[in-house]
């Protein structure tokens, strides 16, 4: 009987743990206490980058022309709306829905595969969260303070363990 639940506790560990690791680089303008800009860069890790680069860049010339984009945008990134972009906002302790991304663009750098977008809302700093992270731990979403680009305001960055996955909260000062 042990043995069977060993067996059982391995195959489930080998299957609890991010597929895909994203660093997220948010750059955001602040205006009496509002913010006015939005962006987030996601860069892929390697493995995930180069398996989609080759079949995304179909003639693999190295970057994405207009056809290539809009493949990846409507077959990948607008799917991601329904795991609300693996960002939660939380504002006055409430989670919104993620708002419709805008001006969605994918690049290669560093050979990875990187996405850019905005997002539109204008939110009051003083009691708005980030909160980035996979609650089914395929996407292992990655903040550092040396990532983030704030104008006008100040923003920490903390580790969010939440017993059953793992992610980081951005908080404005």
């Amino acid at each position: 009987m042990k043995i069977l639940i060993s067996f059982i506790l391995l195959f489930n560990i080998l299957y609890a743990h991010p597929h895909t690791f994203i660093e997220v680089y948010p750059t955001i303008s602040v205006k009496n206490n509002t913010t006015q800009k939005i962006n987030f860069v996601w860069k892929l890790d390697e493995m995930t980058s180069s398996m989609l680069i080759m079949e995304f860049d179909t003639n693999m010339d190295g970057k994405f022309d207009t056809k290539e984009l809009s493949y990846i945008e409507e077959n990948y990134f607008r799917a991601l709306n329904d795991y609300n972009f693996y960002t939660d906002i939380t504002i006055k302790s409430k989670i919104q829905k993620f708002p419709n991304p805008k001006n969605f663009n994918a690049f290669i750098e560093n050979n990875k595969l990187c996405y850019s977008f905005d997002i539109d809302p204008k939110l009051n700093v003083q009691n708005t969260l980030f909160d980035f992270g996979d609650t089914d731990f395929f996407i292992a979403m990655i903040l550092k303070k040396e990532f983030i680009t704030i104008t006008g305001s100040e923003a920490l960055v903390s580790d969010l363990d939440n017993d059953f996955y793992f992610g980081y909260r951005l908080e404005f000062k």
